[in-house]
């Protein structure tokens, strides 16, 4: 894989964190966030320094998985190895995170099925934009018959 292939997947996959993110934890999940804004949630309208950690928070996630994804072979389809990475990241990273916040904050037990269940669907996107824009150059050659067949209407 190019450099150029391993920084624009990157950056792709870190777009879609974001914005999966938003979408789950600013939309979706924020009645259930609402009573527990000031206490154990910062309001993400606030001047804190500290909202600042949350995309380098995720884009260091995404670097460890394309580190993964790039060291660790992975058989089958595009499709198949992106599902893995996703299946992975959450069981590595989602998991461990809500089950812990769930064991030392007052979580209900409700919300953090919640964030597991839509973290999962987002850890699979994620690994299926990390599969389809990583994928080797030549990964979706056509065979020499198809190409041929390109070529005879190419011609014409």
């Amino acid at each position: 894989m190019t450099t150029t292939r391993l920084v624009l997947s990157t950056v792709a996959a870190f777009l879609v964190s974001q914005v999966l993110a938003g979408l789950i934890h600013g939309f979706v999940l924020a009645a259930d966030y609402g009573p527990y804004y000031g206490t154990l949630l910062r309001s993400m309208d606030s001047d804190t320094w500290q909202v600042l950690l949350l995309p380098v928070s995720h884009l260091s996630f995404i670097c460890g998985l394309m580190w993964v994804y790039t060291h660790v072979e992975m058989r089958g389809s595009t499709g198949r190895k992106g599902v893995l990475l996703g299946f992975l990241a959450w069981i590595m990273g989602q998991v461990p995170l809500w089950l812990i916040w769930y064991a030392e904050q007052p979580w209900p037990g409700s919300l953090v099925v919640k964030q597991l269940g839509l973290e999962f669907v987002s850890s699979i996107v994620i690994g299926l934009t990390i599969a389809m824009t990583a994928r080797p150059s030549g990964a979706f050659r056509m065979s020499p018959a198809e190409d041929s067949a390109t070529a005879r209407l190419a011609s014409r």
